[in-house]
């Protein structure tokens, strides 16, 4: 069991995607044996990509994938009824499939729609140049089931907390902005980059908790203050960065007026921005 252990302990570990996305794939196999779905394929390819990272993202992507597997099945239906397995109209299909989710801005959709007309044209019945349109019906009636699936294991099992997120990276972030604080006041090495990186990470979260459907959003006066905050870490950021240029030593004695003057000014400036980051997190915690 020690490669189970080391697998738990490595920095690529099974996300909560994956996971939600086998147990998904169970569930669509599952419901396809249960109800004999005529093409359970469609289903489980339909569930894999239709799983996104949050609800909302989950439900665009349904919808979306929804348009494109209709698209994908119209264009294939109608080139298999002039020639089936025809390389020529195969690439042509291929084209005006794609282009039509470019049009249609189906995004992440062009892949679902060129697998299920290239399953129209290579279909048994379609060699013999008979279409049924009950294969084509249960193409996308499996596929909708498949994206029904998705977006509910979505939302039921182990649904994103964007909002737990967001606190989590807002103490993060104002705990690396005390260090690079101390760091600059010893004059010592100021790690800059790790706090833009943690100012993106909560802007990220920031942005997907906003873009979540609003029954999902229980925490928006939290957020929202917290949110408030960061055009202020940035200027933070900023001044970490101005003194981080200086390339300052702990010999102070070594610094000119002029320099120990802008020192001191950038050194003002980011300590009273960080009594507000401070004040920022005491009220997120009410």
């Amino acid at each position: 069991m020690k490669w189970l252990s080391n697998l738990l302990k490595t920095d690529h570990r099974l996300g909560f995607r994956v996971i939600k996305t086998g147990i998904a794939v169970t569930i669509c196999v599952a419901v396809s044996f249960l109800f004999k779905l005529d093409q359970p394929l469609f289903a489980v390819v339909a569930t894999v990509m239709s799983m996104g990272k949050s609800i909302d993202a989950s439900v665009k992507s349904g919808k979306y994938k929804l348009i494109a597997v209709v698209i994908g099945v119209a264009i294939g239906c109608g080139f298999a009824f002039l020639s089936p397995a025809n390389a020529g109209l195969c690439g042509v299909g291929i084209m005006i499939t794609l282009y039509l989710c470019h049009f249609f801005k189906l995004n992440g959709a062009a892949t679902l729609a060129s697998f299920v007309f290239a399953a129209m044209m290579f279909n048994p019945a379609a060699v013999v140049h008979v279409v049924p349109w009950s294969y084509a019906l249960a193409c996308v009636m499996d596929s909708a089931i498949g994206i029904v699936i998705a977006l509910i294991v979505n939302l039921v099992v182990m649904p994103p907390n964007y909002a737990g997120e967001i606190k989590k990276s807002c103490a993060q972030l104002c705990s690396q902005i005390e260090e690079s604080f101390e760091n600059a006041g010893s004059k010592t090495q100021i790690d800059a980059r790790a706090v833009e990186a943690l100012i993106a990470k909560l802007r990220y979260n920031v942005n997907m908790y906003i873009s979540q459907t609003k029954f999902l959003r229980w925490n928006d006066d939290e957020v929202f203050k917290i949110s408030c905050k960061i055009s202020t870490y940035q200027m933070v950021l900023d001044e970490l960065k101005a003194v981080e240029v200086m390339e300052l030593t702990e010999n102070t004695s070594e610094l000119s007026a002029e320099l120990l003057t802008v020192y001191n000014y950038h050194m003002d400036r980011m300590h009273k921005l960080y009594e507000h980051t401070i004040e920022t997190v005491q009220t997120s915690e009410k």
